[in-house]
């Protein structure tokens, strides 16, 4: 009995020591006490014990998350690929986070095409428009939120 409210003690403090440095979504701390060799039953508790106090909340890290990532210049299909596959985060809990989100995608979209092509409004040949939109498909942006700035239109 002794040894298991130590063990119990040690994951919330293990885990307590991970959220005070930032925020983390409940699968990675799942996958972090894993990695420790916490058993099952610590972890669920020390999770629900987090969760309760409000220390983790995974709406809170998937608004934090995307905001951070958008304004790394990323767009809304990466962030939300990233928040499902690395982040373990349920489409639900997303989808929530977007609607709530006043993020102007657009506005991003431009940003990045600016930083990264400069010249990007002067008419492109098929090469050079084929470079944006490949970065900008393989940066999250839908062609929605940047087709009307590159070059000439939409002769693609």
């Amino acid at each position: 009995m002794m040894s298991e409210n130590a063990n119990s003690s040690l994951a919330l403090g293990y885990v307590v020591n991970l959220l005070a440095r930032r925020e983390y979504s409940e699968f990675e701390i799942r996958c972090k006490m894993q990695e420790k060799a916490f058993c099952e039953e610590d972890i669920e508790k020390t999770i629900l014990h987090c969760q309760q106090k409000n220390w983790q909340n995974d709406h809170r890290f998937t608004e934090n998350y995307l905001n951070f990532r958008a304004q790394r210049g990323y767009g809304l299909a990466r962030i939300k690929q990233e928040l499902r596959q690395l982040k373990g985060i349920q489409s639900e809990v997303i989808e929530d986070v977007l609607l709530e989100s006043e993020i102007d995608w657009s506005e991003i979209a431009l940003s990045v095409l600016r930083k990264k092509f400069p010249d990007y409004q002067q008419k492109q040949d098929p090469k050079s428009k084929q470079k944006i939109w490949r970065y900008m498909m393989s940066h999250g942006f839908h062609t929605d939120d940047f087709a009307d700035f590159v070059g000439a239109g939409n002769d693609f």
